[in-house]
């Protein structure tokens, strides 16, 4: 499931960055940084945004695996759909988060945690893609039947704690790059509205804006906890506000609204999927299947969603 993509600055957001004493003496806000600083934060949190879209290609790996097998026991031979194996980790995947661990602790601003958690994503990463490789060839090759899943022991033991580091790393790296995405938004807002008042841009840029806010708290692998109703309802009634203004927009501003067809159904049916999982988290008793189901739908919608917006030019 997702981390939600991001490509345009005003799809990154940030909240108040503290800079080392060696680089300024008091703390600046996102609001307070020269064009140029900001271009440059903004070059930087969009590198960890990628690495984080590109650990999906690892969780489905994960979760491949942990369809069939007991995770604290490993494979015994003997499981019913052993055969699934595991998905090999893609080529562009694994570059995209070495990029990141490569790159993003040399650019400014310094985030320590953020850059730290981004270094030790590619290790983990960069060691774990070679071993998924031969697990994923020794099960589609039912090497297993041969050694009593022998050599699956001995890969199940290497895999795991990789695939720990790496979903412990993505947990702390995403938090950090919350920390600074929601100014860098409202920033970006605030400049679009100074210049051109709260157009139907603006207006997208809020909904989209707030279908991040929702999009952070999606799991992001299948055996997280189901989310929180409560937790979910105020996100999805702050997306309903962005969505019914959009849409009022729309109907008041016809002719600026009808240059937007390049989103096609997008927005409509991204509200729609959050809709829907809004009923499922408020059930007294949740579909887990249902709920899985919806989530990863919700994230599709959402990825098509910004896909379309960054493609108006």
């Amino acid at each position: 499931m997702k981390a939600m993509p991001a490509a345009r600055p005003w799809l990154i957001g940030a909240a108040l960055l503290f800079f080392s004493a060696a680089m300024t003496a008091r703390a600046q806000t996102i609001a307070d940084l020269p064009e140029d600083r900001f271009k440059t934060l903004v070059e930087k949190t969009n590198l960890y945004v990628k690495a984080l879209k590109a650990t999906r290609g690892i969780q489905r790996s994960y979760d491949r695996y942990a369809s069939w097998v007991d995770l604290k026991v490993g494979p015994t031979g003997k499981e019913h759909s052993i055969d699934n194996g595991l998905y090999e980790i893609p080529g562009g995947t694994l570059q995209e988060i070495v990029d990141a661990g490569q790159k993003g602790p040399g650019m400014w601003p310094p985030l320590a945690n953020a850059d730290d958690m981004a270094k030790k994503l590619a290790e983990a990463a960069t060691a774990l893609t070679p071993v998924v490789k031969t697990a994923s060839e020794y099960y589609a090759q039912h090497s297993y039947k041969g050694d009593g899943a022998k050599r699956g022991q001995e890969l199940h033991a290497q895999m795991m704690p990789l695939f720990q580091q790496i979903f412990a790393s993505e947990a702390v790296l995403r938090r950090e790059l919350r920390a600074v995405k929601e100014d860098m938004d409202r920033r970006s807002l605030a400049q679009l509205e100074k210049e051109h008042g709260k157009n139907f841009e603006w207006h997208l840029r809020s909904f989209l804006l707030a279908a991040e806010t929702l999009g952070d708290i999606l799991p992001t692998r299948a055996d997280a906890p189901m989310i929180d109703g409560a937790r979910y309802k105020p996100r999805f009634m702050n997306l309903k506000a962005a969505y019914d203004a959009l849409k009022q927009f729309s109907t008041d501003h016809p002719d600026e609204a009808k240059l937007a067809n390049y989103l096609g159904n997008s927005v409509e049916d991204f509200f729609g999927a959050a809709e829907f999982l809004r009923r499922i988290v408020e059930s007294p008793k949740p579909d887990r299947q249902l709920y899985l189901t919806k989530v990863n739908e919700l994230t599709t919608k959402y990825e098509d969603l910004v896909q379309r917006a960054n493609t108006k030019k």
